[in-house]
């Protein structure tokens, strides 16, 4: 089990989790996801996003990979 316990979870932890779950993202890829899915009932920021991502990776639930891009 993770650091994190799973009653511990914001919203946004819980989405990003979801979302990961189908496949790889990046944090602009969560926010795209969730600007055209559930824009009308819920929305998470940037500032949301990007802090919880690390929340997550710290608490063991998330790894994240660096991966190159332009030159």
């Amino acid at each position: 089990m993770s650091r994190l316990g799973t009653s511990r979870l914001s919203a946004t932890a819980r989405v990003i989790l979801g979302l990961l779950g189908w496949e790889p993202r990046t944090g602009y890829d969560v926010k795209r996801v969730t600007d055209l899915s559930t824009r009308f009932f819920w929305s998470a920021s940037y500032g949301q996003i990007y802090p919880e991502l690390h929340r997550l990776e710290r608490g063991g639930l998330v790894r994240a990979r660096e991966e190159p891009h332009g030159r």
